[in-house]
């Protein structure tokens, strides 16, 4: 009886079994956890905090991380724990904002992806906090680790008055030379930054002007992300441009797909190649059948 041998390897998206999850941030609440609940009127002009977190100045334990999924996503909000009497925050906020009004609560699409006044994520990122603490500002952590997808990232109302027309407190106008970045890291179980990919918010002369899905598979299995900012406008006492940036919709995944070349061996001596496809699942660094049988 002839044997013949055969090994093919063939690309596969994603096994059943795999969990995707996307930020909801209908389910957003606090740390006991209370629903978030949103401003009817705080403040005016640049920090016109209507139909933002009615806690965004909350410096209490309870308000430290803002809780989505329930609990799968917990993002840093106020991680200095000091308000300074409801003046200032830093981290994550949730918004409603409809208005591109330079506000540092709106982004210029008026609305997080699901359209115009509904929520999304507003980011405040403090460098001289990340210097205080050790680690950035605004950081959102996971359930377990899992393989980011990707994120829909958006211009603030406030930066892009600044980098366009200036005059947003010590900021000027952007010119074809600046660029403002926002780098994106992943977090391993031990709060250090490993890989990162960077989005330009305005590089080239070009800003960003609404939802822009930015890939993370590059990240690779992560704890959690990292983001921080950077400028070309630079001042005697720090960054003169307001480090303020929108994200909706991320998304990760409990498994990553393996996508190897096809590899057919043929036994010698014989004309006749038996193929047949198999599906592997990467987990960590081995590989598994989808009936849970490590390979390797």
């Amino acid at each position: 009886m002839k044997r013949f041998y055969f090994l093919l390897i063939a690309f596969i998206a994603v096994a059943a079994s795999a969990e995707v999850i996307t930020m909801d941030l209908m389910t957003a609440t606090d740390m006991v956890p209370n629903a978030v609940t949103y401003s009817t009127s705080y403040g005016s002009g640049y920090y016109d905090g209507t139909d933002v977190w009615d806690s965004t100045y909350n410096d209490s334990g309870i308000c430290q991380f803002i809780y989505t999924n329930g609990a799968r996503f917990m993002l840093s909000h106020l991680p200095s724990q000091n308000s300074y009497g409801g003046m200032s925050w830093e981290g994550f906020t949730v918004s409603k904002v409809s208005q591109d009004t330079a506000n540092v609560f709106g982004c210029v699409a008026n609305g997080g992806l699901a359209g115009v006044g509904t929520p999304y994520v507003i980011g405040y990122y403090s460098s001289w906090i990340t210097e205080s603490l050790g680690y950035s500002s605004n950081i959102i952590l996971f359930d377990q680790e899992y393989y980011p997808e990707y994120v829909y990232i958006c211009q603030n109302s406030n930066t892009m008055e600044a980098i366009t027309n200036g005059g947003v407190f010590n900021a000027r106008a952007f010119t074809e030379n600046d660029t403002l970045a926002l780098i994106i890291s992943a977090l391993n179980s031990g709060m250090e930054e490993t890989k990162s990919i960077t989005y330009y918010l305005a590089v080239d002369g070009e800003k960003n002007n609404g939802w822009i899905k930015v890939p993370l598979t590059a990240l690779g299995q992560a704890a959690g992300l990292s983001f921080r900012m950077t400028t070309t406008d630079i001042g005697q006492f720090g960054e003169n441009t307001p480090m303020y940036f929108a994200l909706d919709g991320l998304t990760v995944n409990t498994e990553i797909a393996t996508a190897l070349p096809q590899v057919a061996v043929q036994q010698p001596k014989t004309t006749k190649m038996i193929v047949q496809q198999q599906i592997y699942i990467l987990r960590g660094s081995e590989l598994y059948t989808p009936l849970g049988q490590r390979i390797r």
